[in-house]
């Protein structure tokens, strides 16, 4: 069978915080079935704290023929479980830790979501997400995190779970916006699938950010986006 490799692939990058620039990982490589093609959604990112790679595949064949080549590529040591109608085929390959997310798109292709994270890359949050962490009432639990840069604007986004109300919710994140020379310019209140959701929309001189918070019924959930542009 045809193979192809990512390495020789000319794709978009996005790059890593500041602290991280200096540190350039070399990513294993992923094979493709024959016909098989890549794009890189974030090159090189922070994702939960570590350092991962993201990209989006569209494959020949079948859902069962994509599994089957990712079962022999990846070798015993690999677990796969169902995820809403994909199949999710993950194994640690060296430092690295890869999930392949498989669900049918058009016919005749699957398409894939691939995820490789470095497994000895240390805790790599950068300061601006431990600062946003604050930002969340004290009973928050962080769900996922993820941190990029594109050219001078760097961007962050978080998820949290908390059983504070909405509205304490609201008071928690507008004192820290206020903190940090922002103000609110919109605000938004909807109930989508009958739960009751706030988004905020903030402006300062170098950042945007938008926050939604969504009341799921035991518990609250924030989703927080800062994107902010290098000072000149």
């Amino acid at each position: 069978m045809m193979r192809r490799s990512l390495a020789c692939l000319a794709l978009p990058l996005l790059l890593l915080p500041p602290a991280l620039r200096a540190a350039p990982l070399v990513w294993p490589e992923l094979e493709l079935p024959s016909g098989g093609r890549a794009e890189v959604v974030a090159a090189d990112t922070v994702l939960n704290g570590k350092r991962s790679r993201i990209l989006k595949l569209s494959l020949p064949g079948t859902l069962d023929d994509a599994l089957a080549f990712y079962r022999e590529r990846f070798g015993k040591q690999h677990v796969v479980n169902s995820l809403r109608g994909s199949q999710v085929i993950a194994a640690k390959q060296g430092t690295f830790f890869q999930t392949v997310q498989l669900h049918a798109g058009a016919l005749g292709h699957v398409e894939a979501t691939v995820i490789t994270t470095s497994l000895d890359s240390g805790d790599s949050r950068s300061a601006a997400l431990q600062e946003t962490q604050r930002w969340l009432p004290a009973d928050s639990a962080v769900m996922q995190s993820m941190e990029s840069r594109d050219g001078d604007r760097r961007s962050l986004m978080l998820t949290a779970a908390n059983t504070v109300g909405l509205e304490a919710n609201r008071d928690a994140v507008l004192q820290r916006l206020r903190e940090h020379g922002l103000r609110v310019v919109r605000e938004d209140k909807a109930s989508p699938q009958g739960h009751p959701t706030l988004t905020l929309w903030a402006e300062g001189p170098h950042e945007e950010a938008t926050i939604t918070l969504v009341d799921a019924g035991r518990y609250r959930t924030v989703l927080i986006n800062r994107v902010r542009g290098d000072q000149p």
